[in-house]
Order: structure tokens, then C-alpha cells, then sequence
């Protein structure tokens, strides 16, 4: 029995047909199912011929693979036809034989096919050299392994990495040559950090996914088990198994670790994600940071095939295996964010000191930032993009397009909503900044140390960046290269606020300035980073005073991954879970970790890796569904397997649950 279902989609239309249930299923024929399980084995792929034709024309080959298009029949003895193999590569078969062409083909039918090679025919419009190493097949031997049903013909006309493709059909998106190929470079890349670290003497140690809950930021998935209220907890990361490994004698860990987290997703984020997670005892930051260096540099040579620049100077780039450390007070000052994207020179200035009146005294730095000959002409409007309330998480800087010389001697009232600037400093302001027609001026305020992430105006160069994708480059220093190309530019940000203000929950909608609840404090890695030795002091008297000795990695503006010194000295690690963060049963959540730190657990210091997030750049997406074989949608459903799913209330009773019923007035 079939039923019919409709998928509605941005693009298209399309009927879809699925298996509904029977009350009763016939064995299959014997004979044409069987013959399905016996076939030839493959001789070759698609890619290793073009790679050689001239060593393979006339040679007899079997290949394996699916219809890539419905055979055309040109006549009942010919008919040409596309095979496309696992690789995702695309050949031409000619099939002249009346009883072949009488199997009508549909596409995606799975198919093996035994023929000899022969160099693809010029077209009456095409030359030889146009050709070049196309080639045929030319069918000896056919045989259907599986035919598939409608759903493909239906889908046909959707761009197959098009996010409008409908996901319950991840597995025929996946057989494309786009999606093969990002699931090897996946496994490339994994294999390249494992042969790097397995070079510098890390063991690789499985931890247990089965864990206990514990307050670490996001929401977990727990776990029922058959013990009345008792919960397994999946681990958010294998941070404390890690430092646990640390206190059992293991010098250097890594694991490749699925990590989970009940939180809002979006394009870089899944309910479940890879990270590839580092330990060192006997170590400080700085050799980790060494480490993760080399594995990261490998990476890049290897699978990308380019390597990785840094900043020099304020608009230039340089190679280089090692990267400079810039300080997260540093970042936030110049660029707004403390995940910058280097390629662009684009920059702030401070300009608090050409002010008369700030609007918020809490937040009295004034910066601007310029987009220097942005436009041409007097009837410019500045962009949508940047404009968009909607595109800032708080407040919209103020923009003005100065469009003419006149616009030079009135700039500055534009600003009126963040600050006054003194009008008698107007023309050293003007030369200081080098104000010109054709650029955009943009403006706002911030916190002296910013907690507000980025800020607007850090948001403001991020949508700049993106509308004037080739603008305010950097160069490479010494060389014509192309900076337009794809650059990767590596930096790491330190120096990070220990903690942070809890942020007061705004009901009421957007608001403008976020508010702090006053002495409540979260950390802003997590609990077992080590603070600077330096602010060792200020834990007892000024807590966000303190800076940690926490290190990200960023390139292109995305966070590679994050690392830290850990505490191993357990007073201190109870003094900073009850006295700055309120954790007042900490043996309770975490005497396993504190009992190893009591028993003679060495210094030591980590780093994960977002692998998923690392593997999307290595392919040039910006989102890591990309590179996952089966991701979650934006609600944390599986549209493949339909997970989650419900469950039968007799099994939930095992594990001592039962469903609430909502209550009606």
C-alpha cells in the first residue's frame, strides 16, 4: 500500500512517495532478489581513469555506482546514459543493446557495469582539445544491484547543497560529489591530527560518555536510569575526566570527543558535536599552545593545502607556524570582538577625549570606526546590512556617509545619541581621523572593559566585512599574492576576565545597555581555569579585576578552539566554587576532581579543538552541517531516524517517570 505525501519547500513543489504500512509482506521473488547480492567487484573508479585515460583506452573495467541521469534513447540499440560512482565523479555510458536499454533505468538506481573505455566524441560544435580527458563506457555487461523509487526524479531539480534540499533525504544528498567529498576531507583532517599528536608522544585515551550532572553553563541531556531518581548526565566536554587522567600519571592526552549540549542551535552549533580534546601535566600554556600549533599548521598544509598567516603591522600579513598573542582588552579596544577577523585592517579609534558628554556614564568610551572611500558619488545610501536594528544584538551605532567636503564640518552632530563632540576640536578630530567624501563614519559607545561581546560596534565591522568582502584587505608583506583569495590568518586572544558579571535577565524585549546583577559572578571559560598569578590577590577583594590563564585560538574571526592552566591546588579550587561562585556543596558536584587534587595532582593545562567547526572552514562553509554525516536541525530533531521520539509510557515507568499532563482551566 502507498500513500502520498506532499514536501512543500522555498523553491518547489514536489510529490513525494512513501511506504505506508501492510498487514501482511510477501517473500520477495528468489530469483531477482538473490541475484541482487551477486555482482562484480569493482575495478576501478571514475577519477583513477581520468587520471590515466590513455593507459586505459579499449581496456575492459567494472565500476560501481548510481544513475545520474535517465538513460536518452536515441534509438532502440542506443542510448547514452551518466554513471556516477561513491567518489561523487561523473562519466558517460553508451549502452547499445536492446535488452539493456529495456531495463529503463530510472535515476539513482544502483547499478554495476562492466564495459571498455573509449575517448569522449567531440560534439559538431566542440573541438578535441574541448574535450580533453572526457571519456565513455561503452556497456558490456549491465546489472541493476537496486532500483529506487520516485523520490530522486522528484528531487532532481533542487541544488543538492541547497539548505532548501529536504533533510529526511539526507542519505541521497550525501551521495553527491559535494558532500563525498567533505566527508573525506573530515576524515583527512582527523586522520592528520591524530598522526601530529601521536608524533609528539599524546596517548589517546576514551573517557566515559555516561557522567554525572554538574553545573558547567549549558543545559545537559540526562540520562534516566532504572535506579529511582538517579541520572546519568552526557558529558558538555570531558573537561573533568581529563584533569582526572592528569592526576593518574598520564603526561599527554587527547581524545577525539563527542560532547553535548541542551542549547539553541544554529549554524555553527548541534546538540552533539566532535572536539578534539588535549591534556598536558607537567605543563604550562605556553606548550600547549606549542602543541596545538603544530597539530593546527599540519592541518592546513595537509588538507586545505595553504598555510597560515599572522598580522604584521597594522595592514599587513606574514607566514608563520608560531602566532602572536594578543590580549582579549587589546582585541576588544580594536576591534570590538574577541574573535577578530585579521584579514581585514579595519580598526577603531578611541575618541572619548574630543567629548563633552557621553549618554551612559557607565559606558563612556566613545569609538568610531571608518570604512575609508566606501562609495562614489553624492546620492549614496549607506546599506541595509549595516543599518538593520534587527542586525545588532543591543544598540545601533550611529552611521554618517560623508558625501561631500561640506559634509567635513558637520559630521560630528550625528552623534548626538552617544556622545557630543566638541565642535571647537573638530578639525584636529577630522585630520586626526582622515576623514575624506566616500567614507563611512560609524560610532558608539562601550564599557571601559567591555563584557558585552561583541560590541556594537564590533558587531558593526563584523557586517561591514561581510558587505565590502574585498575592502580594507591586508596585504602580504613582500609578495604580489592575492589577498583576495581565501587567506586564513591565525592569532591567539589571552589575558581573559576571569569572570564574569552575571547579566540580569530583560524580559521586556530588546534592550539598549545589558544590566549586571551586582556581586554574582560566572566564569568566563569555567571553573577550573587558573587565574594570572599576578591577580592572585584581587580573588578576595576585586574578582573581575582578575584576569585567567585562558587562551583562545581564532582564525578568520571564528574560534578554533579554547584552552586554559588548570587549578590543581584544591583550596583554591573550593575557595573560588563557594566564595566567588556560590557553589555551596562543591564535594557534593565535584569531590572526585578535588580528593585527585589532593592527592598529589600535578600542574597542568588543555585545549579542545572544535572539530566540526575547524573541518567547515578547511572546506570553505560556514556551516558545519556541512560536515556532518547526519546533523540535527534546528530543534534538535533528527529528520532521517525522527529522533527524539516519543516513548511508551510502560517503558518510561521502568526508569521511574511519568508524563505531567497539562492542566485545564
Amino acid at each position: 500500500m502507498l500513500r502520498q505525501t506532499k514536501y512543500i519547500s522555498r523553491r518547489c513543489s514536489v510529490c513525494i512517495w512513501r511506504r505506508g504500512l501492510s498487514s501482511r509482506v510477501q517473500l520477495p521473488d528468489r530469483e531477482t532478489t538473490v541475484a541482487k547480492f551477486v555482482f562484480p567487484s569493482t575495478t576501478h573508479t571514475i577519477g583513477s581513469v581520468a587520471l590515466s585515460l590513455e593507459k586505459y583506452l579499449g581496456k575492459e573495467i567494472t565500476l560501481h555506482g548510481w544513475m545520474n541521469s535517465k538513460p536518452r534513447k536515441v534509438s532502440k540499440r542506443l542510448a547514452f546514459g551518466e554513471l556516477r560512482d561513491y567518489n561523487g565523479d561523473i562519466t558517460q555510458i553508451v549502452i547499445a543493446d536492446e535488452e539493456m536499454i529495456s531495463l529503463q533505468l530510472q535515476l539513482e538506481d544502483a547499478i554495476a557495469v562492466t564495459g571498455t573505455i573509449s575517448r569522449r566524441r567531440p560534439k559538431k560544435d566542440q573541438s578535441e582539445e574541448s574535450v580533453g580527458k572526457l571519456w565513455d563506457l561503452n556497456v558490456i555487461k549491465l546489472q541493476i544491484l537496486n532500483r529506487s523509487n520516485l523520490v530522486p526524479s522528484q528531487l532532481k531539480s533542487l541544488d543538492v547543497a541547497s539548505p532548501d534540499y529536504p533533510p529526511e533525504y539526507r542519505y541521497l544528498q550525501l551521495r553527491s560529489k559535494f558532500f563525498q567529498d567533505a566527508l573525506k576531507l573530515r576524515a583527512k583532517a582527523l586522520q592528520r591530527v591524530r598522526s601530529t599528536l601521536d608524533s609528539l608522544s599524546f596517548t589517546e585515551i576514551e573517557t566515559p560518555l555516561l557522567f554525572k550532572s554538574t553545573p558547567e553553563g549549558a543545559n545537559e541531556f540526562l540520562v534516566p536510569t532504572r535506579r529511582k531518581s538517579y541520572f546519568y548526565a552526557l558529558p558538555q566536554s570531558p573537561q573533568q575526566y581529563k584533569q582526572l587522567l592528569m592526576a593518574s600519571g598520564v603526561k599527554s592526552y587527547y581524545q577525539v570527543a563527542r560532547c553535548f549540549r541542551d542549547e539553541d542551535l544554529r549554524a555553527d552549533r548541534q546538540p552533539e558535536f566532535t572536539q578534539i580534546d588535549i591534556e598536558m601535566s607537567f605543563a604550562d600554556g605556553k606548550q600547549v599552545r606549542h602543541a596545538v600549533e603544530q597539530v593546527v599548521n599540519n592541518v592546513w598544509l595537509d588538507v586545505k593545502k595553504s598555510p597560515l598567516y599572522v598580522p604584521f603591522g597594522t595592514d599587513q600579513l606574514v607566514r608563520s607556524n608560531e602566532f602572536p598573542l594578543m590580549s582579549y582588552k587589546s582585541v576588544l579596544e580594536l576591534y570590538g570582538i574577541d574573535k577578530p577577523d585579521l584579514r581585514s585592517s579595519l580598526r577603531f579609534h578611541d575618541i572619548s577625549e574630543f567629548t563633552t558628554r557621553v549618554a551612559n556614564p557607565d559606558f563612556p568610551v566613545f569609538e568610531v570606526c571608518v570604512l575609508k572611500q566606501a562609495f562614489e558619488g553624492s546620492h549614496y545610501t549607506i546599506p541595509d546590512l549595516l543599518i538593520q536594528p534587527d542586525n545588532y544584538k543591543s544598540r545601533r551605532p550611529a552611521m554618517f556617509a560623508i558625501k561631500s567636503t561640506t559634509d567635513l564640518n558637520n559630521w560630528h552632530q550625528h552623534f548626538s545619541e552617544y556622545a557630543d563632540i566638541d565642535s571647537s576640536k573638530l578639525e584636529e578630530l577630522t585630520a586626526k581621523l582622515n576623514l575624506q567624501p566616500g567614507d563611512i563614519i560609524t560610532g558608539a559607545d562601550r564599557a571601559i572593559l567591555p563584557y558585552e561581546n561583541p560590541t556594537p560596534l564590533g558587531r558593526f565591522r563584523q557586517l561591514a566585512i561581510e558587505q565590502f568582502p574585498t575592502k580594507w584587505r591586508r596585504t602580504v608583506a613582500n609578495s604580489e599574492e592575492d589577498t583576495l583569495k581565501d587567506l586564513s590568518v591565525a592569532t591567539w586572544v589571552v589575558d581573559f576576565p576571569l569572570f564574569n558579571p552575571v547579566e540580569e535577565d530583560q524580559l521586556s524585549g530588546k534592550q539598549s545597555y545589558p544590566l549586571y546583577k551586582k556581586n554574582q559572578y560566572e566564569s568566563t571559560h569555567h571553573p577550573f581555569t587558573m587565574c594570572s598569578p599576578a591577580d592572585y590577590d584581587l580573588l578576595s577583594t576585586d574578582p573581575l579585576a582578575v584576569h585567567g590563564e585562558h587562551y583562545d585560538l581564532v582564525v578568520n574571526g571564528v574560534e578554533v578552539g579554547g584552552g586554559s592552566r588548570r587549578i590543581h591546588d584544591s583550596n583554591l579550587q573550593q575557595y573560588i566554587f563557594k566564595e566567588i561562585l556560590g557553589i555551596q556543596d562543591p564535594h557534593r558536584l565535584f569531590g572526585h576532581l578535588l580528593g585527585a587534587f589532593e592527592s598529589g595532582c600535578p600542574p597542568h593545562a588543555g585545549f579542545a579543538i572544535g572539530f566540526d567547526r575547524l573541518c567547515a572552514m578547511l572546506l570553505g562553509s560556514t556551516s558545519i552541517r556541512d560536515v556532518i554525516a547526519f546533523p540535527k536541525n534546528q530543534k534538535g530533531r533528527d529528520p532521517v531516524t525522527e529522533s527524539p521520539s516519543m516513548v511508551p509510557s510502560k517503558t518510561l515507568e521502568k526508569y521511574h517517570i511519568r508524563e505531567i499532563e497539562a492542566c485545564h482551566q
